[in-house]
């Protein structure tokens, strides 16, 4: 991902040396291509640099923030968007929006499973429990957006390996 950054000479300068590369990418690799899993991680960077402690960036002038979010949402969902699984562009999308308002509420402790339950949902596109992992997402984010539980996004993001130093990057 910083190979990803570093060709944007406005953000170049702003490189941050993370201590791990990739959170989310491992996860989802595959179904999606290594370099849509990159689109990944842009995509949780660019929420990061918006509500959290970014790895890879570091603007050094106030609002740039928003702006270097923005620009990692937008290269994220186009490396996504190449595959053309209307699915995953969707759960994206809904996570940006839904992690935007568990933020605004207050809820940050439903940040992680929100992301990580996303994620579940996109490893298991092609396998035998994609429906059904899918249909649970669906239900895990209605009742998160509407009752304000996450329980349900907790138990889908239980199907993955843990995935280290994503509480933190949500300052949770």
């Amino acid at each position: 991902m910083r190979a990803v950054l570093a060709q944007e000479p406005a953000l170049a300068a702003e490189l941050l040396e993370p201590a791990a590369e990739a959170l989310l990418a491992p996860l989802v690799a595959p179904p999606l291509t290594p370099h849509q899993a990159v689109g990944l991680d842009l995509i949780l960077e660019g929420f990061l640099l918006h509500h959290g402690h970014p790895r890879h960036l570091s603007p050094n002038e106030p609002g740039r923030e928003v702006l270097a979010g923005d620009y990692c949402y937008a290269h994220g969902l186009v490396r996504i968007a190449e595959a053309g699984d209307l699915f995953v562009i969707e759960a994206l999308a809904d996570l940006i929006a839904l992690g935007a308002g568990v933020v605004a509420a207050g809820r940050r402790e439903a940040l992680t499973p929100l992301w990580r339950a996303t994620a579940a949902a996109i490893a298991a596109r092609g396998s035998t429990d994609a429906d059904a992992v899918g249909a649970s997402l669906i239900e895990a984010k209605r009742r998160l957006r509407v009752d304000g539980d996450p329980s349900g996004v907790v138990e889908v993001a239980a199907r993955l390996p843990p995935t280290p130093g994503l509480e933190e990057a949500f300052g949770e």
